[in-house]
């Protein structure tokens, strides 16, 4: 027997597959809402990374327990509006009778209690994404720009690639690798032992990436499929630097410590032996 497909994202349906995390869960449904600002307070408060690096500060000076209440709350509220992403906030007497904003939906993932939302029948947020999901190793900076590439992809393959290009710069200085530009930081890894083939895919993003945004012999304008195998070439260089030494590194773990101490007194031995 086949198995049933799971319903596509619909203003229509309850249960669907959540554009964020992927289940086939429930989705609670909201309307929208608008509460005008107030003269006080006339734009949305949007905090930079200097403003909320100067409410830290404060906080650990402040001494009073009500004081460092408070802090910590915008703290928390400034850092979670920071991520970008939609999220129920704290409700008010003063929002109950507010207008609601007509044709504008929020679903909520009964799985992953992420918000998506939606301007009549069409999915606004999330993003439609293309490509290959993400390596869940990418580090938060580096998964941004991955996610974004993915966003934009059907619309902008250059500009998909031209992002994976900045993606694999920040992985190499991630790695600890020297130099003042990409191709020397690769150069440096590779010095350091770098394996060729990762060094071949991380050369190959770094050509078709600055190809994207200063075209010379390829034109990436409408070439989505390989726009598209370079998502699958940054997931390759992670999965070899990095999810693959730290799962050996936690497997390596379980060995007793005093086992552990017998297998490093064992290789200072050979390399004495060696020497």
């Amino acid at each position: 027997m086949t198995q049933a497909a799971v319903p596509a994202p619909s203003i229509h349906l309850t249960s669907f597959a959540c554009p964020h995390c992927g289940a086939h869960a429930t989705q609670y449904w909201y309307n929208a809402r608008v509460n005008k600002y107030t003269d006080e307070n006339p734009v949305p408060a949007i905090f930079s990374e200097e403003r909320i690096e100067a409410f830290e500060a404060r906080l650990a000076a402040a001494k009073e327990e009500s004081e460092r209440t408070t802090l910590e709350h915008v703290i928390k509220l400034a850092r979670r509006l920071q991520l970008g992403e939609p999220f129920l906030g704290e409700s008010s007497g003063a929002l109950y009778n507010a207008p609601s904003l007509a044709n504008v939906f929020v679903s909520r993932c009964h799985t992953c209690n992420r918000l998506s939302i939606w301007l009549h029948d069409r999915l606004l947020y999330p993003p439609t994404m293309t490509g290959p999901a993400p390596n869940g190793d990418l580090s938060a900076d580096v998964m941004r720009d991955y996610e974004e590439a993915r966003a934009i992809l059907d619309r902008s393959p250059r500009g998909a690639a031209a992002l994976l290009r900045l993606a694999v710069e920040k992985i190499c200085i991630e790695l600890g690798a020297g130099g003042d530009n990409i191709n020397k930081r690769i150069a440096d890894l590779v010095s350091k032992g770098l394996p060729e083939e990762v060094q071949q895919a991380l050369d190959t993003v770094r050509v078709i990436g600055n190809e994207a945004v200063h075209p010379g012999q390829l034109d990436l304008r409408d070439d989505r499929d390989t726009a598209m195998a370079l998502f699958s070439l940054v997931n390759f260089i992670v999965e070899d630097r990095i999810t693959r030494p730290r799962q050996r590194s936690a497997i390596y773990e379980m060995i007793p410590p005093g086992k552990r101490k017998a297998i490093e007194a064992r290789n200072a031995k050979a390399l004495d032996t060696e020497q």
